[in-house]
């Protein structure tokens, strides 16, 4: 499924704020990354979620097998050496999901389970900015101006985000289980103080 970048923020805001709660990361480099690791051009237009590897393997992030032992996808991809130059990996491997959740959720803790990632400083950064700069020193990408990348795509989906805090439908979605145990103590304060009249009367 292929998705603009609002529609993309929107419709994921509630899970991937539930799987990073406390680890340090920021949604919105969760989402950056999640666009410019799956865009792809259609018709002139570029969709979250329209690269080969997000539309055949739920791959969003470009996480290659490193010792996976799920389902897996080949192929050609572009890298970048130190000074610039690009080369292709022929038929590399990557992590294949079935949902795009997974995908998500194999990408956090995919950060959590790797040192380099900590030692860089990614879960200790004040902001998206400075976790970009951690994510390209802990070598995430082979890009040069990855992190400067990141910087970008989150500076265009800064708006989406916030309206997705504020969007009520996403925030029930994402908060349900706190907003049934609120109406289950209301009931219950309901329950005693009704059997507290009727025993006064």
């Amino acid at each position: 499924m292929m998705y603009t970048r609002e529609n993309f923020v929107t419709r994921f805001t509630p899970f991937v704020n539930k799987t990073v709660r406390g680890t340090g990361l920021f949604p919105g480099t969760v989402f950056a990354q999640a666009i410019i690791e799956s865009q792809g051009k259609v018709g002139g237009t570029y969709y979250v979620g329209a690269s080969t590897l997000s539309q055949k393997a739920n791959n969003y992030f470009g996480i290659k097998c490193h010792g996976w032992s799920g389902k897996t996808f080949n192929i050609d991809t572009g890298e970048q050496h130190p000074d610039g130059t690009t080369y292709i990996d022929k038929k590399a491997c990557f992590r294949a999901y079935d949902r795009v959740e997974d995908s998500i959720k194999d990408y956090v803790n995919f950060l959590l389970s790797n040192p380099r990632y900590r030692d860089a400083g990614v879960f200790d950064a004040k902001s998206v900015e400075e976790q970009a700069d951690a994510l390209k020193r802990a070598g995430y990408a082979t890009g040069t101006h990855y992190a400067q990348l990141i910087k970008d795509v989150y500076g265009s989906i800064k708006g989406y985000i916030k309206s997705a805090y504020q969007d009520p439908k996403a925030f029930i979605k994402g908060n349900w289980w706190v907003i049934l145990i609120l109406m289950a103590f209301l009931v219950g304060i309901g329950v005693i103080t009704y059997k507290l009249v009727k025993t006064r009367k």
